[in-house]
């Protein structure tokens, strides 16, 4: 078992440029952020240390009213809904509530992935990651985009709907580990396959500290983790995968629901726009496309079976 522990790590919590000692400084050599400014939401240091390194902490981008309400609606499902909450909060959960559509179509936020990755984005994922007061809950290290991988390469974006800390099982990162797959293994989690990294030096994770209403990107291939919540509150967090249409997997096909731009190219499947909550017509369109396009990057290639296996209201109810 890997060691989460964050006492030994370097916490991140501003933009700026990563030094040699291995933080990241703040922009405050004087110079006003718009006259930084290179794209729609970003500033060059950003771009460049995203390039550099893998990832972004600390973007602010939703408001206080804005978590809260989405906070509301996830309370709410549990609490009505406690017996779907395992399956329906995980994979494409974006096609099953209108509402996490719409947080994760936000300008505010599309900005700062357009500044990554063009124009033209797809939605290809969006799941919850909630850890409960006391938690002992970890996800071991491992690259998004190890068993089908992407090129060019997707953006997964950490919303942080409660602060995201080293007490309650922020993400933690490796700094410049998107430049290849790094040799990993497999386990089994909510009737799939997921991939964890082989070996890790864990001494050069750093903590990705946000909070409430912040995003955090990734590349796709940066290796990350996250440890325990043994704080007394809940760690909130919703995780999209952002991806140019023009991008080509390595296996199969995968889908997504485009949310700007144009889809000139047709190499991804397209994707319904969810009407309301958990209804029975999104659980339907959910599981259709999942059957249609199975191998995604969570999911993973098919085996020489050629089964289909992911978490649904008909496995739930077995």
């Amino acid at each position: 078992m890997q060691a989460f522990d964050s006492a030994g790590g370097l916490s991140v919590q501003s933009y700026g440029d990563f030094t040699a000692h291995g933080s990241f400084a703040r922009l405050d050599d004087g110079i006003p952020r718009e006259d930084r400014q290179v794209g729609k939401r970003l500033a060059r240091a950003e771009i460049e240390s995203f390039r550099e390194r893998g990832f972004l902490p600390g973007i602010d981008v939703f408001g206080d009213a804005e978590c809260d309400a989405f906070r509301r609606r996830v309370e709410e499902f549990e609490q009505t809904r406690p017996e779907a909450v395992e399956w329906a909060f995980d994979i494409k959960t974006n096609l099953l509530f209108d509402w996490v559509y719409e947080l994760s179509r936000n300008p505010r936020l599309l900005d700062a992935i357009e500044d990554l990755i063009g124009p033209d984005i797809l939605l290809t994922n969006s799941i919850f990651r909630i850890k409960e007061p006391g938690s002992a809950t970890y996800y071991g290290w491992h690259q998004d985009a190890a068993r089908i991988q992407v090129e060019p390469g997707f953006v997964l974006a950490f919303i942080a709907i409660s602060d995201s800390t080293p007490d309650n099982g922020c993400l933690r990162v490796i700094p410049g580990s998107q430049h290849e797959v790094r040799p990993f293994g497999l386990v089994g989690y909510a009737d799939r396959q997921v991939a964890r990294v082989r070996e890790v030096d864990e001494s050069a994770a750093v903590d990705m500290v946000l909070a409430k209403g912040q995003v955090g990107l990734l590349h796709c291939n940066t290796i990350h983790g996250s440890g325990p919540n043994r704080s007394s509150g809940r760690r909130i967090g919703l995780i999209n995968d952002y991806t140019p249409p023009s991008a080509r997997q390595s296996t199969g096909m995968g889908s997504g629901q485009l949310v700007r731009g144009v889809d000139r190219w047709g190499h991804f499947g397209a994707e319904p726009v969810p009407i309301g909550g958990c209804t029975g017509e999104n659980v339907l369109a959910r599981r259709r496309i999942l059957n249609a396009y199975p191998e995604n990057v969570l999911m993973g290639p098919l085996g020489p079976d050629g089964v289909i296996s992911f978490a649904d209201e008909s496995s739930a109810s077995r």
